[in-house]
């Protein structure tokens, strides 16, 4: 079903395969699926995007789809707290939202999908061995699997599915790329150059340099607006912490039955079978007669004490589990095609079963392990159940206590410190002067904190702040206005200035009396010894890469690139020193390879540029459209988190 996808792959990189696949999934992947722990369904719609809303059951199947992929990637390593630590809730839930926004492009765009398409579509794509089609029966069965009420709604799915192919379709034809760029693109990626380079870091000379007070004087008078203090501002807060707030919190156990009787399919298991298969595929190379004698003389190899994995890797046609030894992992009913579903959910551990006749072939089947389905028991999950309630009540509890202590500051003009004393689980902080973009101690650079310190009035107090250790009240104690220090103030940060500019002026003098001698004719390792360094050597690279141990270095990249081999460039700046090199080797541009590769080069290039069209479609989209999301489930994606 992806075919149209794949049609239009030469315009899409994985950014934009984030957003396809989430679109695709919600047609094709399991409908029984729950949402992650801890996220309630407070309302039937999950965001709102224009004309368009994301069902709150959409989310659920979509989530329910990564976290699958996530758990098959990571297998025993798999926490399901680790999707939510890695925002996996909302990455889902913005990526169907980008799907619904394509829809209202699409409308925006005049497009349709007409009956005609949609029928000869789903005829291709529901094909078998005769090139005609399933038959009624077979296609309900597999649009039930799926989870779909109706055929009518898997339809509408997959009309949506090609409507969003048309939209990419016509912003790509859209895209046009200019002689000129191409050929730099093509430049840039096969222009190659190699160096043997010499590092030398002005610390060498920290010791011959020990500037005197007219020195330290006379840099800070000719560089007074670098060392310009900004605004600053002193801040009183208290903090609210949801994990002392916990130890003051009983729960009936009433209410963990109740939670529990309450929660439908939260606590639900399906049944599932771990099995391991050969495939045997059935052509016009093979007939389903020779398909069984392979699969017979596998049986007897097997029995006779052989590894199934080994027997697998070496018989079964199917390339993705071929490489496993066969092994499909855990799975349930509805993930499998209807025959091999059967046998395998018959099957007990140990057991060999087939060969079973489906579409792709004969297959021979063993069965490793069974998990029964159903509801967890209550005391399996009471102490989960409890955890959750105390840590979602510790939150709300500490958000509506900072609400409350800022009214109280507001109201009653009470010193903030005088409250933490009087609140369990509050504690009184004073910040230091801090600028807009300073580290503030154990809040950090540029948060929220920082944000509402820096829009308080004077005499002012916040609302609250969500911060690291739970939520912030800020009540504004002082404002200091922009000012040029004495020099005693900043000495030592004058003195670094100074040291640092005459260190890489020694360096850089240094450097400069070697390539001179390079230039007439002395070798690079002669140089080297003299200034005691030793002579290193990059890899390939190319104008964008890294120039080996130095990193990435631009300016060193580029100047070697406009050299000839045996070229000498520097001494140029680096993280690591002053550096100077030799050109030792040198791929150029060849302009009849280019002829040849110039197709390419234009349509990656488009590519490139499609992708950064896109980005910019769908945030411009998102403020038009007005996407408003469902409040309490943001809140409860990243409940640990200092934001949603």
């Amino acid at each position: 079903m992806l075919k149209v996808f794949r049609d239009n792959l030469k315009y899409l990189s994985w950014v934009l395969w984030a957003v396809i696949a989430v679109f695709i999934l919600f047609v094709f992947v399991d409908f029984g699926a729950t949402v992650p722990s801890g996220t309630g369904a407070p309302t039937d719609t999950a965001a709102v995007v224009g004309p368009y809303r994301v069902s709150y059951g959409e989310f659920q199947r979509a989530y329910r789809n990564r976290e699958d992929q996530l758990r098959e990637q990571l297998g025993e390593q798999y926490d399901p707290q680790l999707a939510r630590q890695i925002g996996l809730p909302l990455q889902v839930l913005n990526s169907l939202v980008d799907g619904k926004i394509l829809l209202a492009e699409a409308r925006k765009m005049g497009l349709q999908v007409t009956d005609g398409e949609l029928r000869r579509y789903l005829l291709e794509q529901f094909q078998g061995q005769d090139g005609r089609f399933v038959g009624g029966e077979i296609y309900s069965r597999y649009v039930r699997s799926l989870g779909y009420p109706t055929t009518q709604d898997f339809e509408d799915a997959v009309r949506n599915q090609l409507l969003t192919a048309k939209v990419y379709d016509v912003l790509a034809h859209n895209l046009w790329v200019a002689d000129d760029e191409v050929e730099e693109t093509y430049k840039e990626r096969v222009e190659r150059a190699k160096i043997r380079f010499l590092v030398l870091s002005g610390e060498r000379f920290r010791d011959q340099i020990e500037p005197t007070d007219e020195e330290l004087a006379a840099h800070f008078e000719a560089h007074q607006d670098e060392f310009r203090i900004p605004e600053q501002r002193v801040v009183d807060y208290l903090v609210v912490d949801p994990e002392e707030l916990r130890a003051t919190l009983e729960l009936d156990p009433a209410e963990l039955s109740a939670y529990y009787e309450q929660s439908g399919e939260e606590f639900a298991t399906e049944e599932q079978v771990k099995a391991r298969h050969i495939l045997v595929k059935i052509d016009a190379g093979r007939t389903e007669e020779e398909a069984g004698e392979v699969l017979a003389a596998a049986r007897q190899r097997l029995e006779a004490g052989e590894e199934f994995a080994a027997v697998a890797a070496e018989l079964s046609d199917e390339p993705g589990s071929k490489e496993r030894g066969g092994d499909l992992g855990f799975f349930g009913r509805g993930r499998m095609v209807p025959e091999f579903e059967e046998a395998a959910f018959a099957g007990e551990p140990g057991e060999l079963v087939g060969p079973v006749r489906t579409a792709f072939g004969l297959h021979l089947i063993q069965v490793e392990e069974r998990r029964e389905g159903g509801r967890r028991p209550f005391a399996e999950v009471e102490d989960e159940i409890r955890e959750r309630l105390v840590s979602e009540r510790s939150r709300t509890l500490a958000e509506s206590r900072a609400g409350e202590l800022a009214a109280r500051l507001r109201r009653e003009g009470t010193e903030a410190a005088a409250l933490a004393v009087e609140q369990p689980g509050v504690r009184h902080q004073t910040t230091p002067a801090f600028g807009r973009e300073d580290e503030v101690p154990g809040i950090g650079r540029a948060t929220a904190f920082s944000v509402a310190a820096f829009e308080l009035e004077p005499g002012g107090v916040s609302d609250p702040v969500r911060v690291a250790g739970g939520w912030a009240v800020l009540a504004l104690k002082e404002v200091r206005e922009p000012r040029l220090p004495a020099l005693d103030e900043v000495r030592s940060q004058v003195e670094a200035a100074l040291v640092a500019e005459r260190q890489e002026a020694l360096a850089r003098q240094r450097l400069e009396e070697a390539r001179r001698a390079l230039e007439g004719g002395k070798s690079l390792d002669d140089v080297a010894a003299e200034l005691e360094l030793e002579v290193e050597e990059s890899g390939l690279f190319g104008a964008r890469g890294t120039v080996g141990s130095l990193g990435p270095a631009p300016a060193v990249a580029a100047a070697a690139l406009a050299l000839d081999e045996g070229g000498i460039g520097g001494p140029l700046p680096t993280a690591r020193g002053l550096v100077l090199f030799e050109v030792s080797e040198r791929k150029r541009f060849d302009p009849e390879l280019y002829a040849q590769e110039e197709p390419a080069t234009r349509e990656n290039l488009r590519g490139e540029r499609f992708n950064q069209m896109m980005g910019a479609l769908l945030a411009q989209r998102r403020e038009e459209l007005e996407v408003t999301y469902d409040p309490q489930l943001l809140a409860n994606f990243a409940p640990d988190q200092a934001g949603p």
